[in-house]
């Protein structure tokens, strides 16, 4: 039996949802202002005179001092929140149709996606592992799910992993925007852990 881990789907559809308010703020700092202030303007005015030497008065509006700050503001902000929003969809649309494994397990071990994707996986063969529970943690956002493992060996743990919790000898994952529920996950390495121990205590 092997067991996958990924991220949800349902939360990669609400994070690519909740970057388009962001790319529709953007816009609307950087070219429409149909709901955040426009910047500070004055009118100029200049006397146009024709070849028949009658004259016209045209007016425009030109940004104050404070205007081409504002707007300056708004380009620097407009850009980033742009960029930003683009970037969530991206990242949420290829996760969607390309799934990241963040956690895998099999009759050898398991692999932990802890440090980017560019770094291969945390491997922790059963024998290292000596306890396997889920639970809650209280993070910023408040109480989260966990998958947490208690290792043999505390230098095993991680000291700034990417998506957990390292308190050595446990190592808390993260679980919020797993695919499927944290005790579901735990029950079936919990299977994997006590199998070895089994397999150790006839041997």
């Amino acid at each position: 039996m092997i067991v996958r881990v990924t991220r949800s789907p349902l939360r990669l559809l609400g994070y690519a949802l909740l970057a388009v308010p962001m790319i529709l703020l953007a816009l609307d700092m950087l070219v429409a202002y149909r709901f955040f202030p426009f910047p500070e303007t004055t009118t100029a005015s200049s006397t146009i005179t024709a070849d028949d030497g009658s004259t016209t008065e045209v007016t425009w509006q030109v940004y104050t001092d404070n205007g081409k700050a504002q707007r300056r503001r708004d380009l620097a902000w407009g850009s980033a929140l742009g960029l930003a929003g683009l970037g969530i969809i991206g990242w949420a649309c290829a996760r969607l149709f390309a799934p990241h494994w963040l956690l895998t397990a099999d009759a050898e071990g398991l692999n932990l996606r802890l440090e980017g994707r560019r770094l291969p996986p945390l491997r922790l063969a059963w024998e290292e592992i000596a306890e396997v529970r889920s639970g809650l943690r209280r993070d910023e956002a408040g109480e989260v799910p966990v998958l947490s493992l208690r290792l043999h060996s505390p230098e095993k743990v991680p000291l700034r992993p990417s998506g957990a919790l390292s308190d050595p000898p446990w190592l808390h994952l993260f679980a919020g925007d797993w695919d499927r529920p944290a005790h579901e996950v735990a029950a079936r390495v919990e299977g994997y852990v006590t199998g070895f121990r089994g397999w150790e205590s006839y041997g």
